[in-house]
This record gives structure tokens, C-alpha cells and sequence, in this order.
């Protein structure tokens, strides 16, 4: 009912899966762990053998001892099909004699594709090349493959959801390691809007290279990565960006670059007037420089209040 790609990138100590399907909820079916791999348990998708897959890969297990342990825990195995992939090295794939057709799979270095009730073989063949002849970051890598299954056909009911996840060392909100996780559920084209965010997640994690670059540079080479930070936020004067363009203008109060933090503030509240307020606030508090407000506002006070 599915198809789905598991992959690592073990130079960069990632672990990630890309899914697509029918079912409202495919992402369900997969998970990854920055340490240990990924894995995918589809067609009548026993989601037990997840927690099992990471124990025994905490174990250090191999993944074909890890696929005997599965047929010995579960009697309904022929019914399912997994892809397993290992950050400590290796792939494997099992699809089961009961899956409906067309089933199968495809493994290659450190990436396992898997479907069932797919168009054809033609899905995950293109999946495979998709994801061999891609350079870049893994999220990427993972999306052109199943960008490539989709447009083959996909799956032989239609479509309806989607998820890219990418696990990694000390990334996302605090002991998550998700440097992204994307899930698309009941759409008419998930795979497409996936891509979508994926764009718009592409160009927070640019930001936030830049920010946390900002935070590592000497004093010296400060102001260079704000002007590249200015440069690159300039055309993005939407409400989506305003938290980025008042770090740009406090980053600016920080080196002392009271120009630049009036330039920012200039754009934050040209996004959104109605801040002024609370600009104001942060300034009467301390936390903006009162030089900063006064070249914001002259002598007519904040706009919007």
C-alpha cells in the first residue's frame, strides 16, 4: 500500500526515510534514529518491529540477525515488508510471499527502496536511480527518490499522504535530533506539496546556518556574515520571516552596528506595522538601544500606535 525509501548518510551521521501512500497516515509506518538507522514496516505494517529494530540494533545486531529475530516474533511475517538500513553500515530488505502486487524492493550502499500494490517494478527502479545520481544534503537526496516513485506511478490506489524526516546529532528543539520532519496527510498531491515545504524548510535551514555562523565568528568577521545575512533575507518581506529579520537588527545592537539595526527594524515593521508597540516596549525595557528607536520613530513616536 506503499512506497518508501530508508537511507543514511554515515559521513554526516544521518538517518532519514521518505514515504508516500494511499493510507492517510504513511509516515507512521517508518522511523529513524541518529544513531543506529532507519527502518520501514509496511503492507500490513507490524509497527512493533520498529522498537524491536532499535533494540537490537542498540545491541549491536546485524540487520540479517535482526530480520530472523522478526520471523521468530512474528507469525503473520510474509505479510510485510520492511527496509532496514544501519549507520554502522549495510542495508537489507524482506517482502513478504503474501504482499499484494506488484511488491518489491531494491537495496543498494546504505539505502533500501520497498513497495507494494505500486504501479510496477518501474516505481522502485526509479526510485533507486533517483537517489544514486542526486548530490547533496540526504533530505535531498531522499526527495528526488520519492519524487522519481511517484512520477513512475506510484502507488496502484493513489495518493493521499507523505513524510521526509531527517534525524541528526544535536539538531531541532532539544534531545529530538530532527533536523526535519515533514508530514503530509490527506492531500491531492502530497508528494508535491511535501516538496513545497521542503523549499520553505530549505531556507530556515539556511538562515539558521547563518545565525549560528553569526555566533561562532570572531568579532572580526561578524559584520561580513550580517551583511550576508541582510543580503540573503532582503527579498523575504513576509510575516514568515519577521523573527529573522529582528535577529538580523538585535545580532546588529550586538556589534554595535546601530545602522544596521535601523535598516532591520525599518523592514520589521514595514512586514508588520502594528509591531511598533512592541518595539517600543523592548526599547523602554532596555533591550533595544534608545539611539535605534529614535532614528526609527523621530519625534512623531512609533507608526500604528
Amino acid at each position: 500500500m506503499t512506497f518508501s525509501i530508508v537511507a543514511v548518510d554515515r559521513r554526516q551521521s544521518e538517518a532519514g526515510l521518505a514515504i508516500a501512500s494511499c493510507c492517510w497516515d504513511a509516515g507512521q509506518v517508518c522511523m529513524a534514529w541518529h544513531d543506529l538507522g532507519a527502518m520501514a514496516s509496511q503492507a500490513s505494517g507490524n509497527l512493533s518491529l520498529l522498537g524491536h529494530f532499535r533494540d537490537r540494533l542498540t545491541q549491536k545486531a546485524d540487520l540479517d540477525t535482526i530480520l530472523e529475530h522478526f520471523r521468530a516474533v512474528d507469525e503473520r511475517i510474509e505479510t510485510r515488508q520492511i527496509g532496514m538500513v544501519s549507520i554502522a553500515g549495510g542495508a537489507l530488505a524482506f517482502t513478504g510471499a503474501e504482499c499484494s502486487p506488484w511488491a518489491g524492493h531494491r537495496t543498494g550502499a546504505d539505502y533500501s527502496c520497498q513497495g507494494n500494490i505500486l504501479a510496477g517494478p518501474e516505481v522502485v527502479d526509479s526510485m533507486t536511480d533517483a537517489f544514486e545520481t542526486t548530490s547533496g544534503p540526504l533530505y535531498r537526496r531522499l526527495y528526488a527518490a520519492l519524487a522519481a516513485g511517484d512520477a513512475a506511478g506510484g502507488d496502484l490506489r493513489g495518493r493521499q499522504s507523505a513524510r521526509l524526516a531527517v534525524k541528526k546529532a544535536e539538531r531541532g528543539q532539544p534531545g529530538t535530533h530532527t533536523l526535519l520532519d515533514i508530514s503530509i496527510k490527506d492531500h491531492e498531491n502530497p508528494v508535491n506539496e511535501l516538496g513545497r515545504i521542503l523549499g520553505v524548510g530549505e531556507e530556515l535551514m539556511d538562515i539558521l546556518g547563518r545565525v549560528d555562523a553569526f555566533s561562532r565568528a570572531s568579532d572580526a568577521e561578524k559584520p561580513g556574515v550580517l551583511r550576508e545575512l541582510r543580503g540573503f533575507l532582503d527579498d523575504k518581506r513576509h510575516c514568515r520571516y519577521l523573527d529573522w529579520w529582528e535577529t538580523l537588527a538585535t545580532s546588529s545592537c550586538e556589534i554595535g552596528d546601530l545602522e544596521g539595526a535601523v535598516d532591520a527594524y525599518r523592514v520589521y515593521l514595514q512586514i508588520n506595522p502594528a509591531l511598533a508597540g512592541v518595539v517600543r516596549r523592548s526599547a523602554e525595557a532596555g533591550a533595544i538601544p534608545r539611539k535605534v528607536v529614535d532614528r526609527l520613530f523621530g519625534d512623531e513616536g512609533p507608526p500604528g500606535e
